[in-house]
Order: structure tokens, then sequence, then C-alpha cells
């Protein structure tokens, strides 16, 4: 049966109630003028009766018309959003600079993102005004590309929407605390042209996708769906995508543990394409964002991959007599430092907006692994 909202003071009824109790079935005798004059209409509530939203100050009532001089206008039809906000659009948690996709459609007939707070302003995320104003518009809604300002503080991205006839406002919406992006502190390469991106999407072969922090070793590589992410080595065998935006690169510390043994190897390995991005260079570095086609001694050229291809790897070991390894030493910390281009043109990229190749994180030898290994694939 039809739901009846009646705002508060937009009425002048008669209510006859059929027993003393607040939540008893109701009889309504609503007047109201039609075009031949003043009608009455009988309008009978289930046994909740009428109740008052405590938001909106509207009656709320469920029943049934009875009577010929009853409307007959189309119900009122409240909005719905369709595709809301959620942790898949932005986290709970994320960076200054960082860069994520809300997107969103209703079932309304206008939209704003009004409730939203934003300790400094986002230039495509408005707080006042209409983001859609008629059903068409919003039902195709938006994918909104937000970067997060150099505030750090406590956001929150609503939408809220309405509809013609209704009193009710649809709202979605997602609570962020927004913390200094940049690495912790981490001192970069300045190259030109060319930023690290600090926190990102990783996609991995099972499936699974989270955003998170993309300074950290562990957060990419060490991804263990049963608890904590596992330190350098990382998780063996694991298949991953970082989504790199265009002329961004990723970094990604780690340090060796202290009681690394002898004899550990193993490889990343440039496993699959995306259509754009048919290669790709990275390094592993003590520096922060080198690109450099010339290593840093100790390190050597073995610690390079430039412009790489499917299948194209890097094998680093703790093994002094493995010379045709990049050799990482207990205790010592380091970069993996992932492009989408050259090293001799770091702008030259092939991927037009976010882009993620495959890499995998390959176990050849040694017993420092972790004990159990969630085989990706």
């Amino acid at each position: 049966m039809p739901a009846l909202r009646l705002p508060a003071a937009a009425l002048l009824f008669t209510i006859a109630v059929a027993s003393g109790s607040a939540n008893a079935q109701t009889t309504l005798r609503l007047t109201w003028t039609s075009p031949s004059g003043p009608k009455v209409c009988e309008y009978t509530t289930n046994a909740d009766g009428v109740t008052m939203d405590p938001t909106t100050g509207a009656l709320l009532a469920t029943g049934a018309f009875a009577g010929a001089d009853c409307p007959t206008a189309t119900p009122v039809s409240d909005p719905v959003i369709t595709n809301g906000i959620t942790s898949a659009d932005i986290p709970t948690s994320t960076t200054t600079g960082a860069t994520h996709t809300i997107t969103w459609t209703a079932s309304a007939d206008s939209c704003s993102y009004a409730g939203s707070v934003t300790p400094a302003t986002i230039s495509n995320w408005p707080l006042s005004g209409n983001v859609c104003a008629n059903a068409a518009a919003c039902a195709a809604g938006a994918s909104v590309p937000v970067t997060i300002p150099a505030t750090v503080g406590n956001y929150k991205f609503q939408l809220s929407c309405t509809k013609i006839g209704s009193s009710v406002t649809a709202v979605s919406a997602q609570d962020v605390a927004v913390t200094t992006g940049g690495g912790g502190g981490d001192t970069c390469v300045n190259n030109a042209g060319i930023t690290r991106q600090t926190f990102g999407r990783v996609q991995y072969n099972n499936l699974d996708a989270r955003d998170t922090d993309l300074t950290l070793f562990e957060n990419v590589f060490g991804h263990n769906p049963a608890g904590a992410n596992r330190p350098f080595p990382g998780t063996a065998n694991i298949n991953q995508r970082i989504m790199i935006q265009r002329n961004q690169y990723v970094a990604l510390k780690f340090t060796v543990p202290s009681n690394f043994p002898p004899g550990m190897a193993g490889q990343f390995r440039f496993e699959e394409t995306q259509p754009q991005t048919l290669r790709m260079s990275y390094t592993i570095s003590k520096t922060c964002g080198d690109f450099s086609q010339v290593a840093q001694a100790p390190l050597t050229v073995k610690c390079i991959v430039d412009n790489g291809q499917v299948n194209s790897v890097l094998l680093w070991a703790y093994q002094p007599s493995a010379t045709n390894a990049c050799q990482l030493v207990p205790g010592e910390t380091y970069y993996m430092n992932i492009i989408q281009a050259p090293l001799s043109t770091l702008t030259n990229s092939g991927c037009s907006g976010t882009c993620g190749n495959t890499i995998q994180n390959m176990k050849i030898q040694g017993t420092g692994w972790p004990t159990v290994i969630d085989q990706i694939d």
C-alpha cells in the first residue's frame, strides 16, 4: 500500500483515532483543494498509526485511501542513491597528494555534495550547488577524480539527493582520515617531469585489490590475506599490479632483516603487460627515486632493469659469489623504484592515465621466506 508523508505545517486535517493507543490504526480526514472545489478524503493507516520523522519533522503513515474524493496523482517516490560512496572509491584513511576516483549514480531529481567536510578546498568537490539537476543527469551520475589537498585532518565526502514531492533526502557518505604523504620524510631524487606516487591501488591475480601506502615494500609484495603484511623478502610467488599514474613513479622502501641467512635469492619478474604499457623500468638503490642508468657502488648494473619487456627480471641475492645478481646486505635499507618509462626519458610513458603491469615476487632459494607462503597466481 502507498506510504503517505505529510509535512507537519502543510495540511489542515482532522484525526479520528480508533483507540487511545499512541500506535493505533488511525483515520485521517484530509480536506484538500481540487479544481472543482474543496474535497474531503479519508486515509486509514495500519496499526502503526501516524509517526513523525525526527530528522525532517514529516508525519509518516502507511495505509490506504478510500472514497471518490481522494486525489489520484502519482504517489510520492523517494530518492535512492543507486551507487554510493564506499571504500572502493576512497578508503577510510589516505595521505595528502593521493588521488581517488569517486563514482556515484542516483534515482533523484537533484544531488549535491552538501554535508561534506573538507578542511581544505577540493576544486572538483564543491560544497554548494547541485552536481545534477534532473533525473537523467542524476541517473548518469559522475566519476570524480579527487586529489587530497596538503592539509591533514578529518574529511567527509557526502552525496545528498532529493526528489520532487518527497521530503526524504538520500545520503551516502565516507569519513576519511588524511595524514601526511611523501614517504615518511624520505628524501627522493628530484627527477624533472615526474613525481613520487605515495598512495594508490594494488591489484592481485586472485582478485584481491586494495588502496594502500605505496612507500613501503611490505604493502605491495608482502600481501598476506591471513594477517599482517610481510616484510622483505615478502610473500613468495605473489603476482601484483601497482596502478601507477602517468609521469609518476613508486619507490618501495625495505630493510633486509639483520638475521638474513646467506644463500637467499629471489627475483622480480615482469610477467604481464597492460595494452598501453608494454615496457617499464625498475631499480634497487640506496636512494629513493634513483633512476640512474649507472648504479651507485657497491650496487651494480645487475640492480637495474631499463625499459624491460615481458619476462625481464631483476635477480637479487645475499650471496657475494653470485655475480649475476643484485647483492643485498643484511640490516641495510633500500628502495625498489618502479616507473612505466625508459630510464633515458622518464616522461616518455606509454600510459595515458593510470596503468599497472604485473610484477611477480619470485622465490629462487633460501630459508628466510615466510613460513606460510600464499601462492597467489
